[in-house]
C-alpha cells in the first residue's frame, strides 16, 4: 500500500521546512529503503525535482564556497532550500519510516537498526 504523501504540512516543524517535505514526498516506496539507509549514513540523494546533501556530499568547489553546515540540506530545483539540523532531520526519519512500516511490516526491524545507526552517527541520544 502506498500512501500519497509520507509527510503532510501539519506535520512540519516549521513552515521553512517545505523542501524536506518535497523531497521526502518525491521518494517512491521502490526506492524508499535504500534512500533511507543512505540518510541514515549522512548520505544524500536527488530526485527529479530536489535533492538532500550532507556537508561529506559537497566536492572540494562547493565546500570552498559554502559556510560549514551540521545536518542535512533539502533543495529544490526552483531554488527553494533549507538546512535542517541532525534531530530535525532525526524528527522526520522517525516520521517517514513509520508510516512506511506500517505500509511494509516485514522490514521494521532493519529500518529500526538503520535510525539507531543515524543517531550514533550525529551523536543523538534519544
Amino acid at each position: 500500500m502506498s500512501r500519497k504523501f509520507r509527510i503532510e504540512d501539519n506535520e512540519l516543524l516549521d513552515q521553512s521546512h517545505y523542501p524536506v517535505k518535497a523531497v521526502f514526498n518525491m521518494v517512491n516506496d521502490e526506492r524508499f529503503e535504500k534512500v533511507i539507509l543512505g540518510v541514515c549514513n549522512n548520505i544524500g540523494f536527488g530526485e527529479n525535482y530536489g535533492a538532500c546533501a550532507f556537508w561529506d556530499d559537497l566536492d572540494d568547489y562547493d565546500k570552498a564556497n559554502t559556510e560549514f553546515y551540521e545536518g542535512a540540506e533539502f533543495g529544490l530545483h526552483s531554488g527553494e532550500e533549507i538546512i535542517i539540523t541532525p534531530k530535525e532531520l532525526l524528527y522526520y526519519l522517525n516520521l517517514i519510516c513509520k508510516k512506511y512500516c506500517q505500509d511494509y511490516l516485514k522490514n521494521q526491524e532493519e529500518i529500526l537498526k538503520w535510525l539507531e545507526i543515524y543517531k550514533d552517527k550525529n551523536g543523538i541520544s534519544q
